[in-house]
């Protein structure tokens, strides 16, 4: 059982609370007008949820995750109510939320970065199907995290952490159980990230199925700046989720890394760190609204055209074929997209 909670630490908690629960009812409300669109909405219209691509399998993915972290969240009101925090029922599903929801989070986000990096850079696509097997890992590998350590170590694995409960034990355990998996997919989504960017600005460029840094003879490559700036836009919006989880978890991380070196980190870091990353899900409803025309009213749906990026010898469409972008932000599976 621990101390009282002084002012601070309980105002601080209520801040948490309150982005939790704009992340909570943002998401939740985004997860309902998904299952209306699907359900209701005329096939083929523009406002219609659809799953024909990787991408939006993924996306719905991370808002369910994101939905189960801000719940987890939200049970920080029992700590404020009692003024302190003690292990018991509502510490364990609160512990338990919160990993499902971190590591569901993370792994969706990584799925998406990493199908952007095989579609624009690679140009290589596969099965619709392959969706639902990297689904399959995603909650296999979540499952895995949440079952086997409490069988492994014999005993009830959370508890209280500081403020709020979580992965109870050493360092090791939370890093491996939880942390590892945000820091491997901010890693990825940063790999994904310039790697996509050297292509867009032709300082690498794709050579079958080889990369190659441009060259001065490379003269009939398209210069920097023509027919990128549509491109440059498209993938920039298509990478927006993995960047905002990095902008996002930057700061969690490094308070974490602090802690767990040793260094006393004050409570008012931890709560704007913390208040920052449980805002993940409020942004990223917002983000999809902004990136996604079709979904809001009296906004014209808008169907980009065909853009091209030069290899090696000639200039090409990058997306490879079969894939275009659909409403300025996921990858679509349609056909032969013709080059102009």
């Amino acid at each position: 059982m621990s101390d009282q909670f002084d002012f601070e630490v309980r105002v601080g908690l209520i801040i948490m609370c309150m982005a939790s629960a704009a992340s909570a009812l943002a998401v939740g409300g985004l997860l309902l007008y998904i299952a209306y669109s699907a359900g209701t909405i005329k096939r083929n219209a523009s406002r219609r949820w659809s799953t024909d691509t990787h991408i939006h399998y993924y996306f719905l993915n991370m808002m369910i995750s994101h939905l189960i972290l801000s719940i987890g969240e939200l049970l920080n009101i029992q700590w404020i109510v009692d003024a302190r925090l003690y292990p018991g029922t509502v510490c364990t599903v609160q512990g338990f939320l919160i990993q499902v929801g971190d590591v569901g989070v993370a792994l969706s986000t990584m799925a998406i970065a990493m199908h952007v990096l095989q579609v624009l850079v690679l140009q290589r696509k596969s099965p619709p199907k392959f969706a639902l097997l990297v689904l399959a890992i995603i909650w296999l590998v979540t499952l895995f995290l949440v079952v086997v350590p409490p069988i492994v170590v014999q005993h009830n694995i959370y508890g209280t952490s500081d403020h709020w409960c979580f992965v109870d034990g050493s360092t090791t355990m939370q890093v491996g159980l939880v942390f590892i998996w945000l820091w491997v997919t901010g890693v990825v989504d940063v790999i994904s990230y310039l790697f996509l960017a050297l292509v867009i600005t032709r300082l690498v460029l794709v050579d079958g199925r080889r990369f190659r840094w441009r060259r001065k003879q490379d003269s009939r490559i398209i210069p920097y700046g023509v027919g990128t700036s549509a491109e440059s836009a498209r993938a920039i919006q298509i990478l927006s989720y993995p960047l905002l989880y990095i902008v996002q978890v930057l700061p969690h991380s490094v308070a974490r890394f602090l802690q767990f070196s040793g260094h006393d980190v004050p409570f008012a870091v931890t709560a704007f760190t913390s208040t920052l990353f449980a805002s993940c899900g409020l942004f990223n409803t917002i983000l999809y609204a902004f990136t996604r025309p079709g979904l809001m009213p009296g906004r014209p749906s808008y169907v980009p055209q065909s853009v091209h990026v030069a290899t090696a010898r000639v200039a090409h469409n990058r997306f490879a074929q079969g894939y275009m972008v659909e409403d300025d932000s996921f990858v679509t599976e349609t056909g032969p997209v013709q080059a102009p």
